[in-house]
């Protein structure tokens, strides 16, 4: 499964490039995604507003691990 860690990134930052990126690994059929959040409820918050923007569905990986967030079509 592709992922991206969004450790690093400003919360500023984030939302567009978050946005661009998923696209891009919809649009090449690596759906679904991990998106690596840490334990930040702001960039969880960003991750689930880009995926409603696209209707995508947000959930949490099968090992319940509470900082990464899945991404689905």
């Amino acid at each position: 499964m592709v992922e991206l860690d969004l450790h690093g990134f400003k919360h500023s930052e984030v939302e567009e490039k978050l946005a661009n990126w998923v696209i891009l690994q919809y649009n090449m059929g690596n759906f679904p995604i991990r998106i690596i959040t840490g334990n930040s409820k702001k960039m969880k918050d960003i991750v689930h507003r880009v995926g409603e923007r696209y209707n995508f569905t947000i959930g949490e990986p099968l090992d319940s691990n509470p900082g990464v967030l899945i991404i689905r079509s």
